[in-house]
């Protein structure tokens, strides 16, 4: 199997399978949030989604890159086009995007539920504000000063990790100093919007190693695995389906989602 015949069997196969149970819940008049938004403003909602497309494949690919460069992984050369990206193959970056369709598609069908008028949450205080900010921010450096030195000192079998944990951390700590308040109160979509990609896409990862697809070598992982798949790839597909998870939830807060659903502005008639 090649890593394209991969996506089209396992990851196409699962986003067309969402998308089936989505159409099924908005033609029994039950539809998400995400669904909700995109038939009123389907503009912004695209011009949303395609911003966030061109982010991930900027944060992640030389971030990938790296890892190739490093050793940690590597591909079958006769199982991929032959195209890459900065030592990149296409496929892996189809893969980046069909994942962050999968994660879309999940935190959609976890709204489906979400009342028309949700509960009113108290603004909490300053302080409450700032400890999720000052909270994110502290583990951010202290995991990047860590992996600093675990580099530095040539710890091979931490490679992976030392090159994971600061990439995860900073997006984060990005996302909740903008809107701690609305990921807490989209806690339920962005735990099944993790959670459940994260899942499958370790089983499907476990699938394509097996099968030869793509490979880890030992001296760079900590070879701490579930069945044929590494702790950091569990950890990875966690971390990246927390990032889209948490940009949908910041971006369904009350201030942003007005702002989505506000009808376009006529344009004004000029006078002569």
């Amino acid at each position: 199997m090649t890593y394209f015949g991969f996506l089209l069997r396992f990851i196409v196969t699962a986003n067309a399978a969402l998308w089936v149970a989505r159409a099924a819940l908005r033609r029994a008049g039950r539809q998400g949030w995400v669904a909700s938004v995109a038939r009123q403003s389907p503009a912004r909602m695209t011009a949303y989604f395609g911003l966030l497309a061109a982010v991930i494949l900027l944060y992640t690919t030389p971030w990938d890159s790296a890892l190739i460069r490093l050793g940690v992984w590597g591909y079958a050369r006769h199982r991929v086009w032959g195209l890459t990206l900065d030592g990149v193959p296409w496929e892996e970056i189809l893969f980046y995007l069909l994942q962050s369709a999968l994660v879309a598609q999940c935190f959609d069908l976890a709204t489906v539920r979400r009342p028309h008028a949700p509960r009113v949450v108290p603004a909490p205080g300053c302080a409450r504000r700032r400890l999720p900010f000052a909270a994110m921010w502290a583990v951010w450096v202290f995991a990047a000063l860590w992996a600093a030195y675990a580099l530095a000192h040539r710890v091979s079998h931490l490679t992976y990790l030392a090159m994971l944990l600061p990439w995860v951390l900073l997006p984060l700590a990005i996302q909740v100093s903008y809107g701690a308040d609305s990921i807490a109160r989209q806690a339920r979509p962005v735990a099944f919007a993790t959670l459940a990609p994260a899942a499958y896409l370790s089983i499907c990862d476990g699938i394509a190693i097996h099968g030869g697809i793509w490979f880890f070598r030992p001296r760079n992982i900590t070879d701490i695995r579930l069945g044929d798949v590494p702790i950091e790839e569990i950890l990875f597909f966690l971390g990246s389906s927390l990032m889209v998870a948490m940009s949908l939830a910041v971006i369904a807060s009350r201030r942003a989602e007005r702002w989505l659903r506000r009808p376009p502005e006529r344009s004004r008639e000029v006078g002569t």
